[in-house]
């Protein structure tokens, strides 16, 4: 009978296991999107990849959430590329 229980605790972690990620994606016409991953509603868009990915940060970090950002063409990118980016744009935005 613990096994079952087990199993179950199991399969609901499972299906609560998507909510925890947000994802970063670009939507043809509407630009870089940020959404959680198993929903199909989107939270908020942004011109560019720089401003989403910043938005995406504050967002995961305050709600302990993981992300998962895609390129243009759809395939993923690195999370560490991603932050990369974000702090060069950041560090050469300070110059001007």
């Amino acid at each position: 009978m613990a096994e079952n229980k087990t199993d179950a605790t199991l399969e609901e972690k499972e299906k609560k296991e998507p909510k925890d990620v947000h994802e970063l994606l670009w939507v043809e016409g509407k630009g870089w999107a940020v959404k959680r991953q198993s929903s199909e509603k989107v939270i908020k868009y942004f011109r560019t990849k720089i401003e989403a990915t910043e938005y995406v940060l504050k967002v995961s970090g305050n709600q302990k959430t993981r992300v998962v950002v895609h390129l243009k063409n759809g395939k993923f990118q690195k999370f560490d590329n991603a932050v990369r980016a974000l702090a060069y744009a950041k560090d050469s935005g300070e110059d001007d």
